[in-house]
C-alpha cells in the first residue's frame, strides 16, 4: 500500500444529538455495534462537486435538529468527516450499528472514485479487516445509492491497497489523526432524606441506570408496574439531563446508580387520624352551707309556735 499518499480530510463534526457512541448504539439497537462494512449513499439530486459544501451544511442542520447524520461526504473535490468512523451515524436505518456511511456526489467522476477508494482503503487499514460495501437500499427501501458503482469503489480501494497509484497524487500532507470525540461528562449529586419516604409507582416504568449524560444512554435495570411500592432513601440529581431519581438504601450503600424518575412516583398519603373527643371531668356540685342565722330564726319561730299552742291548750 502507498502508506505515504493521502488526501486531506476536512473535519466538520455533526451535533452530538444526531449520532451514537458504541455503548449508546448497543443500548438502542438490537443489532450489536461493529465496524464490518461500509454503507454507500449518494445525495441523489444530480448535482456535481460544487454542491459538496451545501450537502455538508444540510447534514449539519439535520444534526442540530437531532434527525440524522453521516460519517463522510465524498465528491470529486474533497472528503469531509462529519462523524468519527468509530461512532454510529444515523443515515442507514437498521444498518447504522454495523456500517460506516459515506455520502457520494451523484455525478461522481474518476477523481471522486479515486478518493472514495482511498477512503475505503484507509478505513480497512484502521480496522484491520476487509470491509464489505453495501448499498443503502440493502437496509431500507430507497433508490440510494443510484448510479454509484460499488464495484468501481472496490476496484479503486484494492488499487490503493496494492500500491497501484504511482506516482502519488499531487496532494501529500501529513495524515490527520481521526478526531477523538470526548465522552459526555456525567454530573450527579445526591441528597439523603432525613428518613425513608414511601412512594407508589404512578405508571408502568423502569428502574434505570441513570449514570449517563444523554437520554439515549439510559439502561433499563428492571420493569416496574403501576401501583408498586418504592421506598426512597436518597434523591440523585443527574444535572446532565436535568432529572431527579429516587434511590433505595441498598443502591445508595452499594454505590449503584439505579433509581426511578421522581416524576414516575407518587407520595404515599398517610391516613388522617380520627379525632378523639376530649375527656370532660364530671361536674361535682358542692353543697352550699345554709345560712346559720336563717336556721336559728326558723327554729326560734317553731319553738314560739309550739309554746303558744301549748299555752292555749292549758287554758282550755
Amino acid at each position: 500500500m502507498n502508506k505515504g499518499i493521502i488526501y486531506p480530510i476536512e473535519i466538520k463534526i455533526a451535533n452530538k444529538k444526531s449520532w451514537f457512541t458504541p455503548a449508546e448504539s448497543n443500548a438502542y439497537y438490537r443489532t450489536r455495534y461493529s465496524r464490518n462494512a461500509i454503507a454507500v449513499h449518494w445525495w441523489g439530486d444530480g448535482t456535481g462537486a460544487s454542491n459538496h459544501d451545501n450537502i455538508v451544511n444540510y447534514f449539519l442542520n439535520q444534526g442540530n435538529l437531532g434527525k440524522k447524520s453521516v460519517n463522510y461526504v465524498v465528491s470529486d473535490n474533497k472528503i469531509t468527516l462529519m462523524v468519527s468512523p468509530d461512532n454510529v451515524a444515523w443515515t442507514t436505518g437498521p444498518g447504522n450499528p454495523t456500517t460506516i456511511s459515506i455520502e457520494h456526489q451523484p455525478t461522481l467522476g474518476a477523481e471522486g472514485y479515486k478518493k472514495s477508494g482511498w477512503l475505503v482503503d484507509q478505513l480497512e487499514e484502521r480496522y484491520g479487516r476487509r470491509l464489505e460495501l453495501f448499498p443503502h437500499n440493502k437496509f431500507q427501501p430507497t433508490q440510494c445509492p443510484g448510479s454509484i458503482s460499488l464495484n468501481r469503489i472496490r476496484a479503486e480501494a484494492d488499487k490503493w491497497k496494492t500500491g497501484g497509484y504511482n506516482p502519488a497524487p499531487p496532494v501529500a500532507t501529513p495524515k490527520p489523526a481521526p478526531p477523538v470525540v470526548p465522552a459526555p461528562t456525567v454530573s450527579i449529586t445526591y441528597s439523603v432524606l432525613p428518613a425513608p419516604v414511601s412512594y407508589t409507582v404512578n405508571k408502568d416504568t423502569n428502574l434505570w441506570n441513570f449514570n449517563t449524560a444523554t437520554w439515549a444512554g439510559f439502561l433499563k435495570v428492571k420493569a416496574l408496574k403501576k401501583g408498586e411500592g418504592y421506598t426512597v432513601h436518597a434523591i440523585a440529581d443527574n444535572h446532565s439531563v436535568k432529572a431527579q431519581y429516587g434511590i433505595t438504601k441498598y443502591s445508595f450503600d452499594k454505590k449503584l446508580t439505579n433509581g426511578v424518575n421522581m416524576k414516575d412516583l407518587d407520595l404515599v398519603s398517610l391516613p388522617q387520624p380520627i379525632p378523639v373527643p376530649p375527656v370532660v371531668p364530671p361536674v361535682v356540685v358542692v353543697p352550699v352551707d345554709p345560712d346559720r342565722n336563717a336556721i336559728i330564726a326558723f327554729l326560734t319561730g317553731l319553738m314560739k309556735s309550739i309554746g303558744e299552742f301549748l299555752a292555749k291548750f292549758t287554758r282550755s
